[in-house]
Formats: C-alpha cells, sequence, structure tokens
C-alpha cells in the first residue's frame, strides 16, 4: 500500500515536546487485525510499551464480544444465519462504538500528552462472522441509527492486518500447545485470515503484515507501519547497548526537567531456569526520584571494595514502587519452533494486575528469578535514548541507535576493557541451559546488557 498521505501525518499526533501544538486534537486510532496466531496480542503489546516511551498516552480498547459471551451462556448454535445473529452482531457494534467514544473522551482529559486508541477489535470485526446480506440488516437494523460502511472505515486512522502463522509457519492449538485457549484448526485459522482481509482491504489505509520466518521481523513491521504514520524517532531501527558514565550532573539534572524526559520503573520475574517465560510490570517514576536512586548509585559504583551483590536493594525497590503511578503488566513468551532455534520467537500480552500476582504467587520454585532496573528515556536533538540500570549491579547503560553518530555529551562510553562487568561476558558468551539434561544445541546466548543476563547473575 501507499506511504500515508500528508493528511494523514498532518492529524497523527505526537506527544509533547515533539513540535506538534498543544491542541486538544483527537486520539490517532490504529487497528490491528488478523486471523488466530498473527501476532496481534504480541504487537498490541510491544507497540504500548514503546509509544508510552515516547511519551504518548496509549489507551488499548478491549474486544467487545468478550464482555458478552464470557459473561452468558455464550453464542447458541441455533443462531447462526438467523435474525438473532444480525441483532447480535448489532449489539456488539453499538456496544464497540459506546467503548471507542468512552475512551477516546477519557483520553482528552489528559491536560497535554497526545493520545493513541489501539484496538484488536473494531466496529468492522462485525461483518467477519456474517454475510454479506446479514452485515447490511446490521448496519440498517430498525430502531438503530443507521451506519454505512465507509462512516465506519472513516473512525480509524490506520488498520494493520498480521497474517497468521497458519499459512506458512508454525502453529498450535488445543490442550498441549503453547496457547490451549486457541480452538481454531489450521484451515479455520487460514480462513479467518482470508476474510479479515477480505473485510479490510477498502480501508485507505490498509498496511499488510505476511508471515515471516522470524517472528521478531513480523512485529517489527507493524511497528514501522505505525512509526510511518506517527513520525516518531527512535520507535524503529536496530538499537546497542554500551556502559557508560555520567560526565556532567548539571546536563543530566536539566535533562530531567524537560518535558519529553520520563522515567520508569521495570521489574521483571522469571519463570523459568531457561529464561522464556515471565511477566513484567512496569510503572511511571517522578525524574527527582530516579535522580536520588541513581545517585545512590553511584556513590556504590564508586566502591571498589565492595561487590554490587552486598547491597540490600530491596528498600530502594520499595520507595520507588511506593512514589510509582500508572502501573502495567506484561506477560512474555518465547515459543520455540521444532523446525529450528531459529525460528523462535518471543510473544508478548499484556494482562491484569490481578494475572500479575497470581504468576508470581504460583512460581516459588528455585528457578525463579527477579530483576528491576531503573530506566530514563530522553530525547537530544532528534535521537531517543534510555539510560538505566540494574539494582544490584554496578553498570550504567546506555540504550540508542546503532546508526547514532554520537552520544549525548554528558555522557561518556565505557572501552571495552573498562567496563567491569561486561568485560568477561564480552570474551565468553553467557549461556543458559533451559532444561538440565537438553542437548547442546538448546543451550541459548544471552545479549550482553539484557535483563535475561542480569537475571541470570542473581540465579
Amino acid at each position: 500500500p501507499p506511504s500515508p498521505p500528508p493528511s494523514l501525518r498532518a492529524s497523527a499526533m505526537a506527544p509533547s515536546g515533539h513540535g506538534q501544538s498543544q491542541g486538544r486534537e483527537r486520539p490517532f486510532m490504529v487497528v490491528l487485525t488478523g486471523g488466530p496466531s498473527s501476532g496481534k496480542s504480541s504487537a498490541l503489546a510491544l507497540l504500548r510499551d514503546r509509544l508510552t516511551s515516547r511519551g504518548f498516552q496509549v489507551l488499548t480498547v478491549p474486544e467487545n464480544a468478550t464482555h458478552f459471551l464470557a459473561n452468558s451462556e455464550g453464542f447458541q448454535p441455533e443462531w447462526a444465519g438467523t435474525d438473532a445473529q444480525v441483532r447480535m452482531q448489532r449489539i456488539f457494534l453499538d456496544f464497540q462504538i459506546s467503548q471507542e467514544e468512552a475512551f477516546k473522551s477519557f483520553a482528552l482529559l489528559h491536560p497535554s500528552k497526545r493520545s493513541v486508541l489501539l484496538l484488536d477489535c473494531c466496529t468492522i470485526n462485525s461483518k467477519v462472522y456474517v454475510s454479506e446480506e446479514q452485515w447490511e440488516k446490521v448496519l440498517k437494523l430498525p430502531g438503530h441509527e443507521l451506519y454505512t460502511e465507509q462512516a465506519l472505515f472513516a473512525r480509524y486512522d490506520l488498520v494493520v492486518s498480521l497474517q497468521t502463522t497458519a499459512c506458512e509457519g508454525h502453529y498450535e492449538y488445543g490442550p498441549g500447545s503453547n496457547n490451549p485457549g486457541r480452538y481454531h484448526t489450521p484451515e479455520q485459522a487460514k480462513e479467518q485470515d482470508i476474510r479479515c482481509l477480505e473485510v479490510f482491504r477498502d480501508h485507505p489505509q490498509l498496511r499488510v503484515v505476511p508471515h515471516c520466518p522470524n517472528f521478531k521481523d513480523k512485529i517489527e513491521k507493524v511497528v514501522e507501519f505505525v512509526n510511518d504514520a506517527l513520525q516518531i524517532e527512535g520507535l524503529t531501527g536496530r538499537r546497542k547497548r554500551m556502559a557508560c558514565r555520567v560526565m556532567e550532573k548539571s546536563a543530566l539534572e536539566a535533562l530531567l526537567q524537560m518535558s519529553t524526559t520520563s522515567a520508569s520503573l521495570v521489574t521483571s520475574t522469571f519463570m523459568d531456569g531457561g529464561m522464556r517465560h515471565s511477566v513484567r510490570r512496569r510503572a511511571r517514576l517522578p525524574s527527582k526520584v530516579w535522580l536520588d536512586i541513581h545517585e545512590q548509585f553511584e556513590k556504590r559504583r564508586a566502591d571498589t571494595a565492595a561487590a554490587a551483590s552486598s547491597y540490600d536493594t530491596a528498600n530502594d525497590i520499595t520507595v520507588c514502587v511506593a512514589r510509582a503511578s500508572n502501573f502495567s503488566y506484561e506477560r512474555r513468551d518465547e515459543v520455540v519452533c521444532p523446525k529450528g532455534e531459529q525460528q523462535s520467537y518471543l510473544t508478548r500480552k499484556v494482562i491484569s494486575e490481578e494475572d500479575y500476582f497470581l504468576a508470581l504467587e504460583s512460581n516459588t520454585g528455585k528457578d525463579a528469578s527477579s530483576v528491576a532496573k531503573l530506566v530514563l528515556r530522553f530525547l537530544d536533538g532528534s535521537q531517543y535514548y534510555e539510560l538505566f540500570f540494574f539494582f544490584g549491579r554496578k553498570d550504567l547503560i546506555l540504550d540508542f541507535s546503532a546508526e547514532a553518530a554520537a552520544v549525548p555529551s554528558f555522557l561518556q562510553l565505557a572501552a571495552q576493557d573498562e567496563q567491569p562487568e561486561g568485560a568477561a561476558l564480552s570474551s565468553v558468551p553467557l549461556v543458559v541451559t533451559p532444561e538440565s539434561d537438553a542437548p547442546a544445541k538448546k543451550r541459548r546466548i544471552l545479549r550482553p546488557h539484557s535483563t535475561e543476563e542480569a537475571a541470570f547473575s542473581v540465579l
């Protein structure tokens, strides 16, 4: 499909400080669609994470049918093909419109942030499950407001359709699979995928993401399409991490006062020794809290007589949690493809606070490990950066674009032989074996300065 026209880009909203006006523009609405096992949940979780870190207010609109089907006796087979099915889909349509309008109004309550609404179901989805004749009846049902398909399409700024893995890849369903709740067979998944594409093909800003052998490439393509529409620096592209040190404290303090700078606490708990399954909690922090903890971190880092692990960081984390706000939760699972490690991929799903704590309570085994980090996100010129450190470790890490010609002037990258915790890992790959009797080919190399590497040090 063609690139977004100027009108789309002009209406795409950037967060405060990104050069856009402070007007109360309506939220930018992105729809993710596709058949079962297409990656919608993972894409939604990643988009929420990245857009939030770039200063957007991100709202995820719940799928509409679940409200009714999960809290009732569900869909009755005798409704199929009858007016009862038409009325049910009209109920879903009206409810979805009401939800979307409520979320848009709620988004406008924020005094300065621009908003993005992410939907994995929208008003048009009702058409996927009915015939063309039934769909016309849904739109024109007596006693209800008259809608046209064009008017419904106009509600959404961007539609991204993801192809199911059932088309040519690793697809699992039913008991014993990586998603026991998925009931579609591969053929049914393909049929629904084709139907979704047929339903949304007339949207003027439809983007299609085909199946990719590497799942990460597929999800990054979704992010790229959203980046094209919103024009957000740092949302896409290859990045790298290196240890660094702050050379000018006053510049760091000035940076913390900028509206484009934000701080957060990220806690990751791995549920298994192989570190393939985890739950994560992210929370916003006042910049002053980040600076205070960072100063303590620097003092400990300068104390060469004591190991970082000798410090009790529990109190620091407790202080951060007490001052934190805007909590969000996520589950991450690495799906190992039987065809080979190269085709394995990471899935991400936004979960509720209750599900997060239930996962923690159910995971008290010896293989569980948890690690927390403080992250500072900021812009320097047109480049996006993340400056972070893990509790219990001594490295301050800068995450930045691999294409960046230089780093911010108040920071200095450490030479490879000056990185106190990374030196050994640079010369000897850090490897985790998920099971003690697993063959060597199952061994997994951890990236230096990654969350997995930090968690491995506390196992």
